[in-house]
């Protein structure tokens, strides 16, 4: 069967966002956030207000049956739409959450493993390895200068040592020690 014409034509326009959106990407030929977020300005408003006034038609139509698939879809993102347009108040925002899924797979690659963690802390621990693993990753450094520098630099690090410090040690703020 056929999907509905009004679930194909809201298909077609999500796509056309997307098509926009991934025509610049931030890093690349000097593109920054700035430049992003001043392109969504210029396509995603127009599309944005198609996509809304589709969405408020399906919604409004007399024969569509309350628990159809068309239904609970156009229900669930009208739901969601303050949150839709929200990506495209900043130049920063993905459209989906495909990077957060591929970072997840290595969690689900080691899950075999995680049966011997030996206790129920020790999996926290590695969660919270993997986290930084992760984190360090989408920052690109490497794992294991970045673990042995903060590994060392903590080592030297009073009781009393202000939380702000260990936030600094974080991926994203990150300073490798200075060689001497």
């Amino acid at each position: 069967m056929d999907a509905e014409p009004e679930a194909k034509e809201m298909v077609r326009l999500i796509n056309k966002l997307y098509h926009e959106d991934h025509k610049h990407k931030i890093g690349e030929n000097s593109w920054t956030v700035e430049d992003n977020f001043k392109w969504r300005q210029q396509y995603a408003p127009a599309i944005l207000a198609e996509i809304k006034d589709k969405l408020d038609e399906i919604l409004k139509k007399l024969d569509l049956l309350p628990n159809s698939e068309l239904s609970n879809a156009a229900s669930y993102f009208n739901n969601e739409w303050e949150a839709v347009v929200d990506i495209f108040k900043r130049g920063d925002t993905a459209l989906d959450n495909n990077l957060v899924e591929r970072m997840n797979r290595y969690f689900s690659m080691s899950r075999r493993s995680s049966l011997f963690f030996g206790s129920h802390k020790g999996a926290e621990r590695a969660a919270v390895l993997y986290t930084l693993a992760l984190s360090a990753k989408m920052n690109h450094l490497n794992f294991f200068d970045y673990l042995t520098d903060i590994l060392d630099k903590t080592a030297k690090w009073q009781s009393n040592t202000p939380l702000e410090n260990y936030r600094n040690l974080l991926p994203d703020r990150w300073q490798p020690s200075t060689k001497d």
